[in-house]
């Protein structure tokens, strides 16, 4: 059993552990334990590995991360003082937002990830975990909920979005910035973000929700098809709307019977800041949707309103408590 004051690594894939092959290109084939060699000795003596998973993220589910979430609860519970989990970029703010709905430990979990491999010039890898590490060593980082260290800076899980895929300042939180900063090894934080409701307890996901976005004049065969299945293929769907939430008038008889089927359907802006609003009442706007039985996602981006949805339906929540989750929460 960990002694405390131990942080745990938990290798979870990524390009942070890539390494090149020159027949078949850059692998995920370097372990926790050389990883751990890039960094000073001094740093890594407390360190408790756990070499999870060497996927790439994209490979990953609402049910693996789940899973990362129990292996995460345990550590805790054995006496881990603070967690570092190293992954992919492509789902690292989904993986991160879902672990932050269901945190309920005072103890820091800390995401990072590299955008350049190890071994390439000008590479991220070892300045993000070693930040990292820091960060989840630091007492100023209990209570703050789940984060992602990445470029000195430190952001809440429930505010980052990966803004660009091929420069090392990959990810910010729009119109809000970090909640810390990395200067040196001193961990300064600059702001609490208020974090949500907690769900407790060892609860499940719901596994098949969908995400659909409202485009010019389509979408709707995608709609019709998910209109045909039945509750056991499908827990929920969000729907990224036009500006206020609204949706092709062609939508709506697929909906309908969605939602007859008692299969929530949460409404969001597919805007990049955009939130929903009451403003309008004609075919397929926000009002309209609403009286057919479907939830308002408030300012919930479309990622973050399907991980939010599968999490109340994992704790049982339906009707107004699911509403006020989804929206208050």
């Amino acid at each position: 059993m960990p002694k405390r004051g131990k942080i745990a690594l938990v290798v979870a894939g990524g390009q942070i552990g890539l390494k090149r092959d020159e027949e078949t290109g850059r692998q995920p084939s370097v372990n926790g334990e050389t990883m751990l060699s890039w960094l000073p000795e001094s740093l890594t003596e407390n360190v408790v590995l756990v070499d999870w998973s060497h996927q790439p993220s994209s490979h990953y589910s609402i049910r693996m991360t789940t899973d990362l979430i129990q292996i995460l609860n345990k550590l805790v519970v054995d006496g881990i003082d603070g967690i570092v989990v190293s992954s992919g970029t492509d789902t690292l703010e989904e993986m991160a937002y879902l672990t932050d709905l269901l945190w309920a430990y005072p103890q820091p979990v800390i995401f990072t990830a590299a955008t350049l491999p190890y071994d390439l010039a000008g590479t991220d890898a070892v300045i993000n975990l070693t930040q990292a590490l820091n960060a989840a060593s630091s007492q100023k980082c209990w209570g703050l909920g789940v984060m992602i260290c990445l470029q000195d800076q430190l952001f809440a899980a429930a505010e980052i979005t990966e803004e660009t895929n091929h420069r090392r300042n990959a990810f910010i939180s729009p119109d809000r910035g970090p909640v810390g900063e990395i200067i040196g090894e001193d961990i300064h934080i600059l702001r609490v973000y208020k974090r949500g409701k907690i769900l407790e307890g060892n609860l499940v996901p719901a596994r098949n929700v969908e995400l659909i976005y409202a485009n010019l004049g389509g979408g709707e065969i995608l709609v019709k098809i998910l209109s045909e299945t039945t509750d056991k293929d499908l827990d929920g769907l969000v729907i990224a709307g036009f500006g206020d939430g609204a949706v092709p008038p062609s939508w709506i008889p697929f909906l309908r019977k969605i939602i007859r089927d008692d299969i929530p359907v949460v409404i969001t802006s597919r805007c990049f800041m955009g939130r929903t609003r009451q403003f309008f009442a004609y075919e397929g706007s926000l009002n309209k949707l609403l009286e057919l039985g479907a939830y308002d996602g408030g300012n919930l981006r479309p990622l973050q309103a399907r991980l939010k949805l599968a999490a109340g339906l994992g704790a049982g929540l339906k009707g107004p408590d699911l509403q006020k989750y989804l929206y208050n929460g």
